[in-house]
């Protein structure tokens, strides 16, 4: 699978447009949208550049080619609702 690469704008993008745009945010606000931002991305990565080990194997166990991965699981990893 060909590993994706997500862009998104720089913190000082981020704080000079915030600032420009909405004089009334403090800084913690624009510190969280900021955060929210790339918590997203970040964990949509994660789950396109997923690596999986098929040759794991346990002692005295055969490799066990069967497996799922659950997009919830890594998607859902960290919610946007823990960032304050």
């Amino acid at each position: 699978m060909k590993k994706k690469e997500h862009f998104i704008s720089t913190a000082e993008e981020f704080w000079n447009l915030s600032c420009k745009n909405d004089k009334l945010k403090s800084p913690s606000d624009i510190m969280i949208e900021f955060a929210k931002l790339h918590v997203e991305p970040a964990l949509k990565a994660a789950l396109i550049n997923v690596d999986i080990d098929m040759n794991g194997t346990s002692k005295n166990q055969l490799p066990n080619p069967h497996f799922k991965i659950i997009e919830e699981s890594i998607l859902n990893a960290y919610p946007l609702k823990n960032i304050k």
